[in-house]
């Protein structure tokens, strides 16, 4: 059950936004967004709900967070952060992993040599929003090709259902979980209606744009 404090957090930032039509990042839609952006602007409440990510693991275990570009940068960080006001000892270091590419297809990698610091390595995975569980599925691969040992996934918000089986067999664990209805494009009702997809946020301009171009 979410935490009302948690979720006020999110509300009072407008990092929930309703009644619109919006476009994922997997494609799908929705008539509901989370802004994870929205919250990201305010230093103190990301640095407080990374604070609460952290509380049901035990610091000394982890050895290495890694977050997705470019909210996961942020993530990491912070998460890394307050693993290290917890340890008896040692350091937890953050990493990122970039985009190779965008789009349905993209793909991440390690780069800055940041690879060099996984292999035998307890990793916790950060991401801010799950819908897919996608871009965390990857991440996850990626850490373990590298030899790392993934230990789990915690995320801001899990607004797809998304299991462990989805990324990988990784327990997760998230501060929220918002039930959404999404829809591909082709049974989206909201474009069957015609309602206009927003483009300030979420991929709705790169959606249209590539609609205009096929």
């Amino acid at each position: 059950m979410n935490d009302p404090k948690i979720m006020q957090i999110f509300s009072d930032v407008g990092a929930v936004v309703s009644d619109s039509h919006f476009v994922y990042s997997s494609g799908r839609h929705s008539s509901v967004y989370i802004n994870k952006d929205a919250l990201y602007v305010h230093s103190n409440v990301i640095s407080a709900l990374c604070r609460l990510m952290v509380r049901s693991y035990t610091a000394d275990q982890i050895d290495v967070v890694v977050g997705p570009v470019l909210g996961g940068i942020v993530l990491s960080q912070w998460v890394a952060y307050y693993l290290n006001q917890k340890r008896s000892s040692g350091e937890t270091l953050a990493v990122f992993a970039e985009k190779e590419s965008d789009g349905p297809d993209k793909h991440f990698a390690f780069h800055r040599g940041y690879d060099r610091y996984l292999a035998g390595k307890n990793v916790l995975v950060v991401e801010d929003i799950l819908t897919t569980g996608g871009s965390a599925r990857q991440v996850i691969d990626l850490v373990r090709q590298h030899g790392g040992n993934v230990l789990g996934l915690t995320a801001l918000c899990n607004r797809g259902n998304v299991q462990p089986e989805d990324v990988g067999n990784v327990p997760i664990q998230t501060l929220i979980t918002v039930s959404l209805e999404t829809y591909t494009e082709e049974d989206c009702p909201f474009c069957q209606q015609n309602v206009p997809i927003n483009i300030e946020l979420g991929k709705g301009r790169a959606f249209l744009a590539k609609k205009k171009t096929a």
